[in-house]
């Protein structure tokens, strides 16, 4: 019942104006602790202030702390999500409307052109090792990535498909995207240390090489892992065991 109520309110024609009165004592925030790494770290190592982050919904994303100051795109391919971000974010932030894919990274390369890119945020339970690697060219100064814990320490990712939805890939809703081992090794591979793990075991921060001083810890993988806490107590070993008959691809054999 209480999501039928939100599905009619978000089709509502008063929609725009909840939006906006809602704007008035409520502000973007991330899921937990993300916006609050990525300002301390962008902040550290003075990153450029133009940000690229796609998956997000309207009032929570990852770069929702660098709104005000920063200039940035970002993309999702619900029609609530892009119409909460055109209503309440600034002209600086541009909102896009898209269903991602391998092809749709140009349509990134051309935004950014020839910008230095402070921060892309990649978070969308599906392509996300793809994307990444496609677009880790860029050199932004900081990547955000989610990583997914069900897959434990071992260094894998889902096939790409252009039509991945993980509401219709398996049952668990635990298939999709890659681990923290398998994003730390497309990482590295292409000048990036890993520095910061979120509180709830969801999303990795790595930052550009040439930008460390001796000051900067590098983690690693079997060390900083952290597990996402699911509602029915189950642990990583056994959501693997529920989808380890599914298709997966081993980065470090991956060309």
């Amino acid at each position: 019942m209480i999501e039928f109520c939100k599905r009619m309110a978000k089709r509502s024609v008063f929609i725009d104006g909840l939006i906006k009165l809602k704007s008035l004592w409520a502000s973007p925030n991330s899921q937990t602790d993300e916006a609050q790494i990525i300002k301390k770290l962008a902040r550290r190592f003075n990153a450029p202030k133009f940000f690229v982050e796609f998956g997000f919904s309207g009032w929570e994303f990852n770069c929702s702390s660098l709104i005000n100051d920063w200039r940035g795109l970002l993309i999702d391919g619900d029609d609530y999500n892009v119409k909460i971000g055109k209503i309440i974010l600034r002209k600086e932030i541009h909102v896009e409307k898209m269903w991602l894919t391998l092809e749709g990274m140009d349509y990134i390369y051309k935004f950014v052109n020839k910008e230095k890119l402070g921060v892309l945020s990649v978070d969308i339970d599906g392509n996300d090792y793809w994307f990444l690697e496609k677009l880790i060219g860029l050199k932004p100064s900081i990547i955000i990535a989610e990583y997914n814990s069900s897959f434990g320490l071992k260094p894998v990712t889902v096939p790409y498909d252009p039509l991945f939805d993980r509401l219709k890939k398996h049952e668990s809703h635990t298939y999709f995207g890659a681990s923290l081992t398998a994003l730390n090794h497309l990482a590295t591979k292409n000048g990036y240390s890993l520095l910061e793990i979120s509180s709830n075991g969801v999303s990795a921060f790595f930052v550009r090489d040439d930008l460390l001083g001796i000051d900067d810890i590098v983690l690693k993988p079997e060390f900083a892992f952290r597990e996402k806490y699911f509602e029915d107590g189950s642990r990583p070993s056994q959501q693997w065991e529920a989808i380890k008959h599914l298709d997966f691809i081993d980065v470090t054999q991956h060309a």
